[in-house]
């Protein structure tokens, strides 16, 4: 065993603390002093030999260590110095006792700068009487704070002609003083004992129990007494997060351990738990960073020592949830040698600070340019959610003309968006004017962030479509439609994404088929207006020619028709126009890709 944890064992109580007057939080000088044997019996006229030990329990260096005893042989001017964890021993004896007495000895550390502390043990030297004895067992336990300690009080008239009458106790603890109203004989070679009990044990202590009798014959007093020593197992335990705010939704924090065993014997760290992040000393806690956890066992679990010995850990860990005060709460267990456990509980709170919730509202027109009188216009709506940190749920979305657009077009409202996602859907409207007026609408969306308290968001977009005589212009194909637009897979012709291509149908029972690139993950649509034939189908397949995979079709007999594929990735694409009407018509069809 290590020699300060021998020291530790020896007992004692620190009686002060004096620091120097600076501003300097470093120096934390701590001494700690023991003595044995802690009890030690004989007759009158020997010596007692008592071992004296003295460690640096601090942090810091003790520049001179004193120590001043009931025993002046004890008594030294400097046994120092000691680095922080070293330890010194001396032996001193007290010649031909004549009497029992405690033997107390007090150790003084003091580091540079002036700061100093001191800590006090003892040990009993009891002389015996060989007609009259006393013993006070458990010599040695150990509770917890405000346990209570029990004892049992043994009396021996070892004389083999006296009676010891009229027998007392005093203990120096007041636990267990025992005067009967009605006088208590003891015949010779004969015992009587008692229970007793010391309540609320607040502080380690030493008691000192002393029995006196009388002989009835001739009056003469016998006395005799021994010692018994109650320990305290105990340890005070802090968490400091570091930070201590982040941001929602949350942040890796640091958690800083530190335990003081504020007890009188030595405690092994056995369990360091909290209930967000469960048992830290577990090297396969997924919760806990095994590479910022220096509260992991090493080769052991640390030994921390008496009135004071500290430990310090640290693990990172992260900190998660809407805006509010996250609490872990931290349960550390020590046991002593014995087996005696004991528990410190503490908690430390992280604040997780509101961020604000933002969408961005976009809207565009589709043609954004007409001729009068009027013209059926495609607007397609985008929301982002442009924030940080949290989930919104678009709760309305509205238009300044026709109200709400849930279940208007493609819009279907409520509808949540992650941070960095959008949401897209689109709807038609008539719009009227003569040539030149600006026909603008207001499309407003309300959304509702996910904190715990939920807040509102509100953006607006004004969208315009200009009203012209000016003619359209189209990238227009010629008429030699096969010569250019092929009809299979192999001969598609290639089409740009975002433009207005203009061709002529195919004939009745043909086909025409093209073909495009997204060069990224985005939203499509493949948008066919004023197919005359009206009779036939829009089809869109993706990949490679002879892997083709079907996506969508439209086969509505209308003017103007869309297949919408949402967000599709990078790739080839391939378009059927499948002419199941007229022949005759020379009227040419547009065909957009939209991509976002």
């Amino acid at each position: 065993m290590m020699l300060a944890a021998l020291v530790a064992s020896w007992g004692g109580v620190h009686r002060a603390i004096v620091r120097a007057d600076d501003d300097t939080t470093d120096a934390s000088p701590l001494i700690l002093v023991g003595q044995k044997p802690r009890l030690q019996e004989f007759f009158a006229g020997n010596d007692a030999t008592f071992t004296v030990g003295v460690t640096n329990t601090g942090t810091v260096a003790l520049q001179t260590v004193t120590t001043n005893a009931t025993t002046p042989s004890c008594n030294r001017s400097n046994v120092g110095p000691l680095a922080p964890g070293q330890s010194t021993t001396y032996t001193c004896i007290a010649a031909d006792v004549a009497g029992s007495f405690l033997n107390e000895i007090q150790a003084t550390g003091t580091a540079e700068g002036g700061a100093a502390d001191t800590h006090v043990a003892n040990a009993f030297v009891n002389v015996l009487n060989p007609d009259l004895r006393i013993t006070k067992s458990p010599a040695r336990q150990v509770v917890r704070p405000g346990a209570t300690a029990f004892f049992t009080i043994v009396i021996f008239n070892s004389s083999p002609d006296v009676i010891m009458s009229n027998v007392t106790v005093d203990d120096s603890t007041d636990a267990c003083d025992f005067d009967p109203v009605v006088a208590v004989n003891i015949a010779p070679l004969d015992s009587i004992d008692y229970s007793c009990r010391q309540t609320n044990v607040q502080s380690p202590s030493t008691s000192v129990v002393t029995v006196r009798a009388v002989d009835p014959t001739n009056g003469d007093v016998y006395q005799a007494t021994n010692a018994a020593w109650v320990e305290m197992i105990n340890v005070a335990a802090e968490l400091i997060p570091q930070p201590n705010s982040v941001p929602e939704p949350g942040a890796a924090v640091t958690f800083h351990v530190n335990l003081v065993n504020t007890g009188s014997v030595p405690v092994t760290l056995t369990g360091l738990t909290t209930n967000q992040y469960g048992n830290i000393l577990d090297a396969g806690n997924s919760s806990v960073d095994p590479a910022f956890n220096t509260c992991l066992p090493q080769t052991s679990l640390p030994i921390i020592q008496p009135y004071g010995g500290a430990y310090t850990c640290s693990f990172k860990a992260q900190v998660a949830g809407e805006p509010s005060d996250f609490s872990v709460i931290l349960t550390a267990t020590a046991r002593d040698q014995s087996g005696q456990t004991a528990t410190a509980t503490t908690s430390a709170t992280v604040r997780i600070t509101n961020v604000a919730a933002e969408i961005n509202l976009s809207a565009t027109a589709d043609p954004p340019f007409i001729h009068p009188p009027s013209q059926t216009v495609s607007f397609r709506v985008r929301i982002d959610n442009t924030g940080e940190a949290d989930t919104v749920t678009v709760t309305q979305l509205r238009d300044q003309f026709l109200g709400s657009l849930d279940g208007v077009g493609t819009c279907d409202i409520p509808v949540t968006i992650e941070p960095g996602f959008s949401y897209q859907c689109a709807f038609s409207a008539v719009v009227s004017g003569a040539v030149g007026d600006q026909r603008s609408r207001t499309i407003t969306a309300t959304a509702r962030d996910d904190d715990l308290n939920p807040g509102t968001i509100t953006d607006s977009t004004t969208v315009t479509v200009n009203v012209t005589d000016l003619p359209t212009q189209y990238a227009f194909i010629p008429n030699a439609i096969d010569s250019v637009v092929g009809s299979s897979c192999v001969d598609s012709f290639s089409l740009s994404l975002n433009r207005l291509y203009s061709f002529l149908p195919p004939p009745h029972g043909t086909q025409s088929v093209f073909r495009f690139t997204l060069p990224r993950s985005g939203v499509v649509s493949v948008q066919l207006n004023n197919f005359v034939p009206l009779d036939g189908q829009l089809v869109v397949w993706s990949g490679q020619c002879g892997q083709l995979v079907f996506l969508g079709y439209n086969p509505d007999k209308a003017l103007n028709r869309t297949v919408d594929l949402g967000t599709r990735p990078a790739g080839q694409y391939v378009i059927q126009i499948i002419n199941d009407g007229p022949t005759t018509t020379t009227d040419a069809y547009r065909l957009r890709i939209n991509f976002d």
